[in-house]
């Protein structure tokens, strides 16, 4: 075994994860994340991104892709400089590990902003004549578009002008023949103009084109007069050349220098063509030509003649005569021209028709001011108005008539325009100080209508209506073209003058663009003019120079200019100028601009007091201090031998003092020299002065040689000189392990001097190349190297696998040895069996596994494996050994459900004659009813192939697996438990009942044990006489048993069923409501109670009689309202109905409490009497109430809207309770006579005042105040004050013996009453008020069910009623009507104007019954039949699966109630044929006595 050292070792420990080549060991380093691409302007992008969160990162690489672009960076951020702009790029990023290695890239896309464009390219002249120059061009080398070009054209000394365009070429016309003019192209992006292109051009010299206008303007039978106007043309004319040509002949001309010629000599009735030329200095342009017919001698023009001949000899013959008529020829001058009207701008003409018989075909009207041209219009009457004149100005008119031949000669006459509505007179425009122009005028002879002041220079317009107009914010010295104009309205004309105007002068401001130049014998500042109209007289410059070497001195100076610029000649080297500059007004300075400047470095001069110090090893130590002159900022000395330009060291500014590394025992000159930023020999200054030092040293050997030594490596060498020590031998080597890439040995060593020969043994590595280097000294400099590679030697053991047995085969794999030592060539594979036999196989270099083949089990198999290189003949070390069990293993497993708690295993064995030792068994299990799992495990000793878990949970999902001895391999089957009968339901409870059903309610049970299908429920009598049964769906737990006679005690047996059957039952008693029989309740409590009870009765009668008669206020407001369940509402509607008072009027005789509607409540659980409450006539009656003590608890049921609205589960009609308590017998009556004798209900006879309640009929005590609300409740009553102001109903208004209404509530149940607990909220109803057991809603809410919900806010504060504020669900519409319910609702439409109360609202659950507006339970609803249109709320129609109620009153129809159809606010205040007159106005219909209780009709 071989011995390596502690280096060697870490190396070969590290191998494996070396092989591969560097970055592909460690992998690719991952991505940069969340790449980011910004542009910061049309040049500059900004790439941001984050760093891998598992990655090694060293730097990051990041180029543009397509571009020679790429660079490096530490940082998570790149900012690209220079590029294009308009232009996308792809910016990509890499990460570079420590080892070199490179992520894939992550990129990005991103567009540079719109920058300013270059110039237009190829700009050039397409074509060019005497006064126009086409130019073109190409668009400028950019990607960004162009949006225009402005093209300016400027003719020297003359100001330049401009056109725009969209395309790249342009025509500039109008130009001055012979001139040169300057054209240039300006492009411009969104982000603004670009340079310009220029190009200069002479236009030609100008041919003048034809004479304009040429007409003829007479003609006789000899001559024609012809006229024209000068050509359009700058140039001045010479001469022009008239042509007159007869068709057949040669031409004759003429030279005239007028615009005007007569051709005479003409021949009669011949036609003539005539050509004037106009020329120039340079030739003669094209003819203007027109055609004229010559007319017939001595005759008028279209006249007819008679001619004659006779014969003459000696006398005349007789005549031979005829006719004849002349042609059509030129008219004469039109008759009669004169002026028939003329205003300052218009004149008015009229003529005659000249003195021809031929027909006039048009006349040409001319008019023309002196010295400009004509103008002209053609009309065919003999009148014309010329408008569009100058005011003030002498026009000359002409008339020219035509006829078919041509145009005749003019008549003329000449007209003075009058004075017109003129402009501002006297306008003055005088600066006031150097911010304002104040402008005056005074009113020209017509008055405008008012003045337009303009300076469209400026964006001045303004409109006034005085005479004086300030100019204020402009700027000093600014000169105005101001122009002020009369404007009258009437002609829609106005009359400019213009004056100018001009700031005073003021401070100036500071000048602009101050910049410094700096050379090398000077520095220059310069500055441009302040943005200022004023006249800059002077510059005040004054500047500081501060040395920025040495001691920093500091001098100041200054001058007064009146350049834009000033030098200063030969500055001193490295000295930081800061000029300020100001500008001068007369006299007055303004700010001034600052800007600085640094003068160019020159050569320092030498270092001084330098030093040399020779120190060991060939070190001298160099020290000097700086230049007398620095003349910069020193940045670096350098160190020089002899006389050789470059310096042998150069250090940093700061260091005064360093070593100098030489040749051993050679003597030199050393001297030192300052560098700055000079220009001048890369900015070093003079040297020093040469010093000359001897340094000491060490001497490299020449050579060393590296000789194989055994497996070790021997380096050797000769010293250099036998005469000249070294301090030290410094050995160093470097193996690269070749059958490990990336492995290396290195160490080190130190070995003293001697004459003789050294040799050094190093410890290797088998088949490692190494290097091997040799220095001297401390601070060695180049070494000598040589260089060997070891031999191969055995290999390490390869790393041998965990072994896989399976079928008595045993499956070996391995990995290649740590230490290869070499190439490797072969594998062995060595195993022993429990028999002490060994075989072996060998394998190839690229084989790592093999499989050993047993025939049997029973024992332990022992294998290693060795491995062998190529050049050493012996394998190396062996594996540490694997054993590996040979063992059995299962074929097959089955489980089976055979008990409860219980499953069967039975299993088969591969190999039936190999014994099996332990059989491991391990199970889990999985409830599939609760969330129980769990698990556990046995073992089995012997050769069984079968066994039974026990005491597993019912109906669970098992899974078992069987380990055969040691194998890792189970065995597994899955199974089911069977299902058990389940345990009783709990919480088996009675929730609802009425006379006929009972509702039960129960919970799951504890343990259900299987999967449950169903509940089977059953009921029994007390002495357990099946009464029925049902099933019901497992999914619920309530049931309504129906078909119970009343007032019974049942026996409710509740069982869960599941898959084992019926469970264990749970039980509970149900008990029925309580109904009365069709026997009179008066003749059983006569018979029961006695004698005794029937007095107290009629006493209690007679004192409630006489308590009647004797008052004189109105009734109490809402009674004592008992607390009730919902079972009891079918029984307490019709109980109500039943009362004492009903009972009379149907005319029963029995007596019943009618004091206390005790009928209505018989139940024991139920409190029968009203609260106690103490009420004080003026007579002085007294009377006590008892109030139960569980007044509290009362209202404890009422959690909806009004307690008649409660829905029961268990009522098949909808007979609840009314809507307000007032419904309900007052305790104050013993019949409905008695209420009807009270002061505010006087008998009435008929409906004679047709008010909206009866309610609002006069009182014998109180007035018929019917404006003061919606009920007559609110009118002012004898005994309470008038308080409409507060509240919509009356029973808000304070009332003597009342309740205490200081807080003006709603409603009185919101009131203090002494008798009842006081409620701080005093809320919209009592029940709304806190009682024990109830938490306290403080929202104040329209009813107590309506506070504190989460889905909506506390908004007491907003309107009417809480149910009126702002809901979650639904808007805040408190504008729409009467109550919040009117407002449009999520789940409703907004049918504001249907009535009164929302539930007058169409409805999406029933149908639109917009006839019964004031209640919703007047409307028809789906599931009960329709109650005509008295039905007052759907409490009281019955449901359609309803029964008849009992009732003690005799079953007879109701007779139909009288139509008074002008009481149209509630169907229940019509009079009724079966009530007396003074009953008829019940303010409720539930007020009034219905006789047949089978189902409410009206």
């Amino acid at each position: 075994m071989l011995s390596f050292p502690r280096s060697v070792c870490l190396l070969l420990a590290t191998l494996l994860c070396s092989y591969l080549p560097a970055g592909e060991a460690e992998g690719k380093p991952d991505m940069p994340q969340n790449l980011i691409v910004t542009p910061q302007g049309p040049s500059i992008m900004i790439m941001k991104w984050s760093r891998p969160s598992s990655a090694e990162v060293d730097h990051y690489f990041v180029y543009v892709e397509g571009e020679d672009l790429k660079d490096t960076t530490i940082a998570e951020y790149y900012i690209w400089e220079g590029l294009e702009g308009c232009t996308t790029y792809t910016f990509g990023v890499k990460t570079v590990s420590s080892s070199g290695s490179e992520s894939d890239p992550t990129v990005a896309d991103g567009r540079t902003d719109v920058s300013y464009p270059p110039e237009p390219q190829d700009l050039h002249v397409v074509n060019y004549t005497y006064d126009t120059v086409t130019l073109a061009w190409r668009k400028p080398a950019t990607q960004c578009d162009i949006e225009k070009y402005r093209v300016t054209c400027q003719e020297e000394g003359s100001q330049p002008a401009e056109t725009v365009v969209n395309e790249t070429t342009v025509e500039v016309s109008q130009l001055t023949p012979e001139t040169l003019y300057t054209f240039s192209v300006y492009a411009s992006t969104s982000e603004g103009e670009g340079p310009a292109a220029s190009i200069s051009q002479t236009t030609t010299t100008a041919h003048p084109p034809e004479p304009q206008d040429l007409h003829v303007m007479n003609y006789t039978y000899d001559t024609v007069t012809l006229a024209w106007r000068k050509p359009a043309t700058q140039c001045d004319i010479e001469k022009y050349r008239v042509i007159c040509q007869e068709e057949g002949s040669q031409p004759a001309e003429t030279i005239v220098n007028e615009t005007t010629v007569e051709v005479s000599q003409l021949t009669p009735e011949t036609l003539y063509t005539f050509s004037v030329y106009a020329s120039t200095s340079e030739g003669e342009g094209p003819a203007a030509s027109i055609s004229q017919t010559t007319t017939t001698a001595g005759l008028e023009d279209c006249t007819n003649y008679t001619f004659g001949v006779k014969t003459v000899s000696s006398g005349e013959s007789d005549p031979a005569v005829a006719d004849g008529e002349t042609n059509v020829g030129y008219p004469p001058e039109p008759q009669d021209l004169h002026v028939m009207n003329y205003t300052y701008d218009t004149v008015t003409l009229a003529w005659r028709k000249p003195a021809t018989q031929c027909d006039i075909e048009k006349y040409r009207v001319t008019c023309q001011e002196e010295g400009s041209q004509p103008a002209e219009t053609v009309v065919n009457e003999t009148t014309v108005e010329v408008s569009q004149l100058t005011p003030e100005t002498l026009y000359t008119f002409s008339v020219y008539a035509s006829t078919s031949e041509g145009e005749g000669p003019a008549a003329s006459i000449s007209q003075t325009t009058t004075t017109a509505p003129g402009p501002p007179q006297n306008l003055v425009a005088e600066g006031i100080n150097s911010s304002a122009i104040n402008v005056s005028w005074s009113e020209p002879n017509l008055p405008p209508s008012y003045y337009l002041l303009t300076d469209y220079h400026n964006n001045i317009d303004v409109r006034i209506f005085g005479l004086q107009f300030m100019i204020v914010e402009l700027e000093p010295c600014m000169t105005l073209d101001i122009t002020v104009s009369s404007y009258y309205e009437d002609i829609e004309k106005k009359f400019p003058a213009t004056t100018r105007g001009k700031t005073t002068v003021g401070v100036p401001p500071e000048p602009q663009n101050c910049s410094v130049d700096v050379a090398d014998n000077y520095i220059t500042v310069n500055w441009e003019k302040p943005k200022t109209s004023c006249k800059i007289e002077t510059y005040i410059v004054n500047w500081t120079i501060k040395k920025l070497w040495g001691s920093g001195e500091e001098e100041s100076n200054g001058i007064e200019t009146r350049g834009l610029s000033h030098t200063e000649n030969n500055p001193p080297p490295y000295h930081r100028y800061t000029f300020e500059i100001a500008a001068s007004v007369e006299g007055i300075v303004g700010d001034a601009i600052s800007c600085s400047g640094t003068t160019l470095e020159t050569n320092a001069g030498p270092p001084v007091l330098v030093s040399l110090v020779s120190e060991e090893q060939g070190e001298v130590r160099v020290t000097w201090e700086p230049p007398a002159e620095e003349n910069g900022n020193i940045t670096h000395y350098g160190i020089y031998l002899n006389d050789a330009d470059d310096y042998v060291k150069e250090v940093s500014e700061e260091v005064r003092t360093t070593t100098v590394t030489l040749e051993a025992c050679v003597s030199v000159d050393i001297s030192v020299a300052a560098r700055n930023g000079a220009v001048k020999n890369d900015g070093w200054g003079e040297r020093s002065e040469a010093k000359n030092v001897t340094p000491a040293g060490d001497a490299l050997p020449e050579q060393m040689d590296c000789l194989q030594h055994g497996p070790d490596l021997l380096a050797c060498w000769l010293p250099y000189s036998t005469d000249c020590p070294v301090s030290q031998y410094n050995l160093q080597w470097e193996g690269h392990v070749l059958w490990s890439p990336g492995a290396t040995d290195s160490n080190s060593t130190t070995l003293g001097w001697s004459r003789d020969e050294i040799c050094y043994n190093i410890p290797s590595i088998p088949y490692t190349k190494y290097t091997v280097s040799l220095n001297v000294g401390i601070n060695a400099g180049k070494p000598i190297t040589c260089s060997s590679t070891t031999p191969m030697a055995a290999p390490g053991p390869p790393t041998l696998e965990k072994l896989q047995v399976e079928n008595f085969t045993i499956s070996v794999t391995w990995k290649e040895p740590l230490e290869k030592n070499g190439i490797i060539s072969n594998y062995r594979v060595e195993w022993t069996d429990w028999n002490g036999r060994v075989d072996s196989q060998v394998t190839d270099k690229n084989t790592f596994s093999y499989q050993i083949m047993e025939n049997s089990c029973g024992g332990e198999v022992d294998v290693t494996v060795s491995a062998k290189t190529t050049d050493f003949d012996e394998f190396g070390e062996r594996s540490p050994p694997e054993s590996v069990l040979l063992v059995n293993s299962i074929s097959s497993l089955t489980c089976e459900t055979t008990e409860p708690g219980e499953v069967a295993l039975n299993w088969e064995l591969q190999e039936l004659n190999c014994p099996v030792n332990l059989y491991n068994v391990t199970w889990s299990f999985t409830s599939l009813w609760s969330e129980d799992k769990g698990s556990d495990s046995k073992s089995l000793i012997g050769n069984v192939s079968s066994d039974t878990l026990e005491h597993l949970k019912p109906y669970s999902e098992v899974s078992v697996a069987i380990y055969v001895d040691n194998s890792t391999q189970p065995a597994n089957c899955t199974t089911t438990t069977q299902e058990e009968v389940s345990d009783p339901p709990t919480n088996l409870r009675q929730t609802a009942n009425n006379s006929h059903s009972a509702t039960v309610a129960w919970d799951s049970p504890e343990s259900v044990r299987g999967k449950l299908s169903s509940w089977h429920l059953n009921w029994t009598t007390e002495n357990g006489n099946l009464v029925g049964e049902q099933d019901v769906s497992a999914t619920i737990k309530t049931f309504q048993i129906e078909g119970l006679s009343s007032s019974w005690t049942y026996v409710v047996s509740v069982m869960a069923v599941n898959g084992a059957g019926r469970g264990k039952p749970s039980n509970t008693n149900v008990k029925t409501a309580y109904v009365p029989k069709e026997t009179p309740l008066g003749l059983i409590l006569g018979l029961s109670i006695g004698g005794g009870v029937l007095l107290i009765l009629l006493a209690i009668g007679g004192f409630v009689v006489y308590w009647k008669k004797h008052q004189t206020k109105p009734p109490r407001p809402a009674p004592f309202m008992p607390n009730v369940i919902d079972s009891d509402n079918d029984k307490l509607y019709k109980r109500q109905h039943q009362s004492s008072a009903n009972q009379r009027f149907q005319g029963e005789g029995e007596t019943i409490d009618s004091g206390t509607n005790r009928e209505l409540y018989p139940d024991d659980n139920m409190e029968t009497e009203p609260p106690n409450e103490t009420c004080n006539d003026d007579d002085t009656v007294n009377e006590q109430f008892t109030v139960p003590e569980n007044i509290n608890n009362i209202l404890e049921e009422a959690v909806d809207r009004r307690l008649s609205q409660q829905v029961s589960s268990n009522l098949d009609h909808k007979a609840v309770f009314n809507r307000r308590p007032s419904q309900l017998v007052n305790i104050r009556m013993n019949s409905f006579e008695e209420y009807n004798k009270h002061s505010s209900h006087p008998n009435i006879a008929a409906a004679s005042e047709h008010d909206r309640r009866p309610s609002h009929h006069e009182s014998r005590s109180r007035s018929n105040m019917r404006e003061f609300g919606r009920r007559p409740s609110q009118q002012v009553d004898l005994g309470k004050p008038n308080l409409m102001e507060y509240g919509r109903r009356p029973s808000q208004q304070i009332d003597v013996g009342g309740h205490n209404l200081n807080e003006f509530g709603r409603r009185p149940s919101q009131q203090i009453d002494e008798h009842r607990p006081r409620t701080m909220e005093h809320g919209r109803r009592f029940s709304q008020q806190i009682e024990p057991g109830k938490q306290r809603l403080g929202e104040y809410g329209r009813r107590p069910p309506q506070q504190g919900e989460l889905g909506r806010p506390n908004l007491r504060e907003y309107g009417r009623r809480p149910s009126q504020q702002v809901d979650l669900g639904r808007p805040n519409l408190r504008e729409y009507g009467r109550r919040p319910s009117q407002q449009v609702d999520l789940g409703r439409p907004n049918l504001r104007e249907y009535g009164r109360r929302p539930s007058q609202q169409i409805d999406l659950g029933r149908p639109n019954l917009r006839e019964y507006e004031r209640r919703s339970s007047q409307q028809i609803e789906l599931k009960r039949p329709r109650q005509e249109e008295f039905a007052r709320r759907p409490s009281q129609q019955v449901g359609i699966s309803g029964r008849s109620l009992p009732s003690r009153a005799p079953q007879q129809p109701i007779p139909p109630r009288l139509d008074y159809g002008d009481y149209t606010r509630r169907p229940s205040q019509q009079t009724d044929i079966g009530l007396p007159s003074d009953r008829a106005f019940m303010r409720r219909p539930s007020q009034q006595f219905v006789m047949n209780f089978e189902g409410i009709k009206e």
